[in-house]
């Protein structure tokens, strides 16, 4: 949305020509992007917030048209030289920021700035990263209907739970009573491995209703992947994947709860595995699954707070079939599933406890093929 504001006469010390302002100390500060121009509409300021949301180095932008420096956003040169030319702010209270080929909503103010002579000077640029609020937004949505649904299924699934017991209890008896009737014994056999598959889903259901709380404590985030992995590493040998490193040593620990942490991460690591054995082998050139970690970069408005405040994030990359945006926005939504025979939980699961340590987990398409599955955890004070 566009909107027009009244002039504003900012009449800081004005910017000649290809020179810094001599208050771009104060700016560096800021958590927003900002970005100054001088007369010609070149850069003559980058905070490291800016640098930060357009993952351009202050060094390569300084002095360059800001045309060239948003060639991916063109929007944002034609507002400064529109606040040039007119002398009147204006603001998008929406828009998208391309960064590599990437899209991150934002809100664009730029403002005129003025001189001694009221003549425009140059413009400034704020620009406000909306990816962590919208991110946010969407999880507490998510949150708020896992919780109104787990309400519900927890009382079913208690009530669900007893019947299934007595059931499970009778084809014992049975099996012991016609235990020299083959033929027989196969159908108690149908019976207790169902209730069993019936009781695991019950399981599900009541960890989704009211997931224990977690055991917050300082986790190596690389002992527990690497620990999952191990768990789940006959299944990828005997499905012929293989797994790729790309780990950042230097990383501070996370704050959670290691056993429900391993339960997110496998969930994740045997669905990326299953998607790529989806056609009932691995496709020949893509036999890997990526994990990566490295600090949560996307969100630079978590910049300059407190350690508390920083997060990390887990990386897990397949080589399957892939999902489009609109399915990427559904894989965390209980019962759904791409599987023939899936429950859709345990994603859903996943989602709840990541929740409940304060983190976001987010799927999208991995390029050039399969998925990405990113879980961003709040780091351990030290």
């Amino acid at each position: 949305m566009k909107s027009r504001l009244r002039p504003q006469r900012a009449r800081l010390a004005p910017v000649p020509a290809g020179s810094a302002p001599p208050w771009g100390d104060v700016l560096a500060a800021f958590n927003d992007a900002v970005v100054v121009t001088d007369r010609a509409q070149r850069i003559v300021l980058f905070n490291p917030a800016a640098e930060e949301l357009t993952g351009q180095p202050q060094r390569r932008v300084l002095g360059e048209p800001c045309a060239k420096v948003f060639v991916e956003t063109p929007l944002i040169a034609e507002m400064v030289a529109r606040v040039h030319a007119q002398g009147q702010s204006e603001s998008r209270s929406e828009e998208r920021l391309v960064r590599h080929r990437r899209s991150i909503p934002v809100h664009i103010t730029c403002l005129p700035l003025w001189d001694r002579h009221d003549g425009v000077s140059g413009a400034a640029l704020v620009i406000h990263d909306l990816g962590y609020q919208k991110t946010l937004e969407e999880s507490v949505r998510r949150n708020e209907s896992l919780a109104r649904l787990g309400t519900m299924v927890a009382g079913l699934a208690h009530e669900v739970r007893n019947p299934l017991a007595g059931i499970k209890g009778a084809a014992q008896l049975l099996e012991a009573r016609v235990a020299a009737q083959p033929d027989l014994t196969e159908y108690t056999a149908v019976i207790a491995r169902e209730v069993n598959r019936l009781s695991a889903l019950v399981e599900d259901l009541l960890t989704l209703g009211a997931p224990p709380k977690p055991r917050l404590a300082s986790l190596n985030i690389h002992r527990v992947l690497q620990r999952v992995v191990a768990v789940l590493g006959p299944e990828f040998t005997r499905c012929g994947i293989r797994i790729e490193y790309g780990f950042d040593p230097s990383l501070p620990d996370v704050l959670a709860d290691d056993a429900q942490l391993s339960q997110v991460f496998l969930n994740v690591l045997r669905n990326a595995c299953e998607a790529m054995m989806a056609s009932g082998a691995v496709i020949p050139g893509r036999e890997s699954i990526a994990i990566g970690t490295r600090m949560e970069t996307d969100f630079h408005i978590l910049r300059g707070q407190d350690r508390a405040s920083k997060f990390l994030r887990v990386e897990i990359a397949d080589q399957g079939p892939g999902v489009d945006p609109a399915t990427a926005s559904q894989m965390f939504e209980p019962f759904f599933t791409t599987k023939a025979r899936g429950t859709g939980l345990g994603l859903a699961i996943s989602h709840k406890i990541v929740a409940e340590h304060g983190g976001i987990i987010r799927a999208a398409p991995n390029h050039p093929v399969g998925t990405v599955v990113t879980v961003t955890l709040p780091v351990a004070k030290p």
